[in-house]
């Protein structure tokens, strides 16, 4: 995937999305390098990233080559323990990164930034929370208090927060778990937080964690009283898939927030004048709509465009055709890598399976256990030397220890294969270049300057004929008038010279 495409423009909107996203592990380099995908392509602004499993010395170098090139920042937190899932991070892009003046963690599981912008400062804190149990009460109570202890600064120092987290609590899903489960709910609800996606959704959230026997709301945004960035509207997505399997059991929950205000430095009276002008449209429109349930005269202006934006942007998506449009770009690997990258995949699946406390996955680990063999002679097939070790699957100490061992060598081997690879297409794309050069000089220029030819295609052209504006929708009769068009667009030169003779000397 050509990332250039994404670097953001010299004037970046002020509508930047927000996203919150389990994992399940970033470990290999090609997990790492479809998030990176991801979030270039989704146009996020704020990425929230929980159960990374990152150890401190892998998180140290993640990115650090993309962050000029995409005009990103990416922040880890990771637990120095043993511990299987944790891990949280923060990928910002261009302009927010640019605010932040502190970093602040705590144990793998909260991640802190404290932006500073024009008269307003803003923490982002990543979450992740564990599974309700008694094996991590202890945890659970130590993050809450570490959490209150950042609200509390926040609030004595005039910060506003927003939260983004896979909290593991579904107020619905789980409700016959005991009161102490859904504490972190209740702390920020009693702090008058605004849960994003249920404040903006109309048939109730969507799940974003999904599992054999169904599904539960894990993730969640949420922001602090009087946050200056108006969320604008909420929803669920999917994260593209890898290699035809799904990402992560995850779904991503996106926000989208309107920073103008954070953004803008206007003066008292820009400010006074765009309040008038506002008043005389947007007063009228709001008495309207909502003279019977709210009074707006006392609201600021910023909830005064919030409340327009909302309408505008409510009426569009109820009015205007929904259509999806996907970009979805998968690499394309030589046939032994992609095995290879299948046989590494399967061999993490398996291992977490084996892992995981949980007691209903007995039909899934037998199918994993009944293909294992393949995918060992698959290896044995591409690993020059190696032969299918005996095994039993008993005990499953055992069982586990030779799984690891065939991981560390298949991740061993893919590294070398990786790096062969990038230097293999770093030697097509030379020789390629050398080519153009010889061939074609205006593919090569075009490729050195990273020039990419784009269209834009047109359905419908207005045009005036015979003093009538006529509404064009023929494809063959839109291509003739955008001919005439750039042809009689350029008016032809007021000075003609047929020869270099003819120039005024200061030109000769």
């Amino acid at each position: 995937m050509d990332n250039k495409i994404h670097n953001f423009s010299p004037h970046p909107s002020p509508l930047i999305k927000f996203g919150q996203i389990n994992v399940n592990g970033l470990c290999s380099p090609v997990r790492q390098q479809h998030l990176l995908n991801f979030f270039l392509h989704s146009s996020f602004g704020a990425l929230s990233i929980n159960d990374t499993r990152l150890s401190p010395s892998n998180a140290k170098f993640i990115f650090k080559n993309e962050h000029f090139q995409h005009h990103f920042r990416s922040y880890w937190a990771c637990s120095s323990s043993s511990r299987l899932h944790d891990g949280v991070g923060i990928l910002l892009r261009n302009p927010l990164h640019k605010h932040v003046q502190t970093i602040d963690s705590w144990n793998g599981r909260l991640l802190k930034l404290d932006l500073f912008f024009h008269q307003t400062k803003i923490s982002i804190i990543s979450l992740y929370y564990p599974p309700s149990g008694s094996v991590h009460q202890s945890i659970c109570n130590d993050l809450i208090a570490k959490l209150l202890s950042w609200l509390d600064h926040a609030r004595t120092n005039d910060y506003f927060v927003i939260i983004l987290g896979d909290f593991n609590i579904d107020e619905v899903a789980h409700f016959h778990y005991s009161s102490n489960h859904f504490k972190l709910l209740r702390l920020l609800s009693s702090r008058v937080f605004t849960d994003h996606q249920a404040h903006s959704s109309i048939n109730g959230p969507d799940p974003t964690f999904y599992y054999a026997n169904g599904s539960s709301r894990l993730d969640y945004i949420w922001s602090s009283p009087g946050f200056p960035a108006p969320g604008l509207f909420s929803q669920v997505v999917a994260c593209s898939n890898l290699l035809d399997r799904p990402f992560t059991d995850h779904k991503v929950l996106t926000t989208i927030f309107d920073f103008s205000s954070c953004f803008a430095i206007l003066a008292k009276s820009r400010l006074k004048q765009k309040k008038e002008m506002l008043d005389d449209s947007l007063g009228v429109y709001l008495d309207r709509q909502y003279s019977s349930r709210l009074d707006f005269s006392s609201l600021s202006l910023d909830r005064m465009w919030h409340a327009l934006k909302a309408a505008i942007l409510s009426a569009a998506i109820e009015t205007l055709p929904f259509q999806k449009v996907s970009n979805t770009h998968r690499h394309s690997y030589s046939p032994e890598l992609t095995k290879l990258i299948a046989i590494n995949k399967f061999l993490d699946r398996f291992l977490y399976r084996l892992t995981t406390r949980r007691s209903n996955r007995p039909t899934q680990i037998a199918q994993m256990t009944a293909a294992l063999p393949s995918h060992l002679e698959n290896l044995a097939s591409l690993l020059p030397d190696y032969s299918v070790p005996t095994y039993s699957t008993t005990p499953v100490s055992a069982f586990k220890s030779f799984l690891r061992s065939q991981k560390n060598l298949v991740s061993a081997f893919l590294s070398t294969k990786f790096a062969q690879h990038l230097t293999d297409s770093v030697e097509y794309y030379t020789a390629l270049r050398d080519e153009h050069f010889s061939n074609s000089l205006g593919t090569f220029i075009d490729s050195a300057l990273s020039v990419e030819k784009r269209s834009i295609v047109l359905d419908r052209v207005l045009v005036v004929l015979d003093s009538t504006p006529t509404l064009l929708t023929d494809l063959s009769d839109i291509k003739q008038a955008a001919i005439a068009h750039f042809q009689s667009i350029v008016s032809p030169p007021l000075v003609h010279h047929s020869s270099t003779a003819l120039f005024s000397a200061r030109w000769q």
